[in-house]
């Protein structure tokens, strides 16, 4: 079966799909669509096993937008991390992305199946899941994890009712980017938790290594912060906390962007966190 659409050229098999067109630049044959956490740097850190599914985020397939709710984001995306950025990961994770769009029976067919022998092959094992290694789709909405009971989703999502366990085996926790300050502390006061990005002032613009050094602070708007780069595994969080994630950008110029759209929160060297609005309140009252 061929499907043309959207610049797109979809070819499916019973065993995997080709997929080439639009912003994809060399044709790419789609064999699998969950890969093993330990071929992540996130999700290799989890205790348990773990298996991701990497989309293309936001707008960067062209053919739809996987993060609805992204805002200041989009710029310090984490998909361009690592060997996010190279040409055969990205092609990649679009073509992931476009088989979601322009071929979901298909899509929702191969999910179920290689669900379906993670499941079969890790039966005394806890078995993770994360749906959203790079995007924000409401799977619950497509029942998957309802059809998987023992397996153990897991999601960050900046959609403002998806925080906590909306299932008994999927767990999510909400993303801070700036602007839903509001959201974040009405979750936070009801006992789920929340993700915010910090980053260390320091004298040189930190990228790289170094960034995953940059302190985190003891607590952020009254709530304590737990280091959320010790394991991605979210689920086994104590309730009601912050989860601190440091500032990883691609380049200075992504990290400017992530610090200037506000979507990172500012700590000193001592960890503490820098109120910016306050600062500007008494600045501005100095100089009246």
């Amino acid at each position: 079966m061929i499907i043309e659409k959207a610049g797109y050229k979809v070819e499916l098999k019973k065993t995997h799909a080709i997929v080439s067109g639009g912003k994809i630049s060399r044709p790419v044959k789609v064999a699998k669509l969950l890969s093993a956490g330990d071929a992540n740097p996130k999700t290799a850190k989890n205790k348990v096993v773990t298996f991701g599914l990497s989309l293309a985020p936001h707008k960067q397939a062209a053919i739809g937008n996987l993060c609805p709710h992204a805002k200041t984001c989009v710029a310090s995306c984490l998909n361009e991390q690592g060997r996010g950025g190279t040409e055969t990961v990205s092609n990649a994770r679009i073509a992931r992305t476009v088989l979601f769009y322009l071929a979901k029976d298909w899509f929702f067919e191969k999910l179920c199946k290689e669900l379906k022998r993670a499941d079969e092959n890790n039966k005394d094992a806890t078995v993770g899941v994360r749906l959203n290694m790079f995007s924000d789709v409401r799977w619950e909405v497509y029942r998957i994890p309802q059809a998987f009971p023992r397996l153990t989703f897991y999601d960050y999502s900046k959609h403002p009712k998806r925080h906590g366990w909306i299932k008994r085996n999927y767990h999510v926790t909400f993303s801070y980017d700036g602007t839903n300050k509001q959201d974040a502390l009405r979750i936070l006061e009801g006992g789920d938790n929340v993700s915010v990005v910090f980053y260390e002032d320091t004298q040189n613009a930190v990228c790289g290594r170094s960034a995953h050094k940059q302190k985190l602070p003891a607590s952020w708007e009254g709530f304590s912060v737990i280091d959320g780069g010790l394991t991605d595994w979210r689920p086994s969080d104590p309730k009601g906390v912050v989860v601190g994630l440091r500032l990883l950008a691609k380049t200075y110029a992504n990290r400017q962007l992530a610090i200037d759209s506000g979507f990172a929160v500012k700590v000193d060297s001592s960890g503490n966190v820098i109120d910016e609005d306050s600062l500007s309140f008494w600045m501005e009252a100095a100089t009246c």
